[in-house]
């Protein structure tokens, strides 16, 4: 637990309303996931670019560099030469949503939210 002090105008704009402490904690909670929701949309944006530029979905396009050397030099020879890097990053933006989903959704008094 975190002691944090709050200015007395809101104190006072918020006394009335019942309990300061859950007042902020609902505050707090609001703030959390309007943050989460902004990350979320920023790599499910950087997703679309990816998906865009392959053609295709990450799962997919995972499946086919790993089993097919053809689709590999497709690739390389039509539209990046730099794919792995590309991967790499889509990786981070699809586990990266998949994470902050996840905790989102868990139980909103105790949601986790990844690191």
């Amino acid at each position: 637990m975190m002691t944090v002090a709050i200015r007395d105008k809101y104190v006072e704009v918020l006394r009335p309303f019942g309990s300061l402490e859950d007042a902020v904690n609902l505050a707090l909670q609001r703030y959390a996931i309007e943050q989460v929701t902004t990350k979320i949309a920023e790599l499910r944006r950087r997703d679309v670019v990816y998906q865009e530029k392959y053609g295709m979905r990450y799962p997919a396009f995972v499946e086919y560099v790993g089993r097919d050397e053809t689709f590999v030099e497709m690739i390389e020879r039509t539209i990046s030469k730099t794919w792995e890097i590309d991967l790499a990053d889509w990786e981070f933006c699809h586990q990266g949503m998949q994470d902050w989903t996840r905790g989102l959704s868990d139980d909103s008094s105790s949601f986790h939210l990844p690191g």
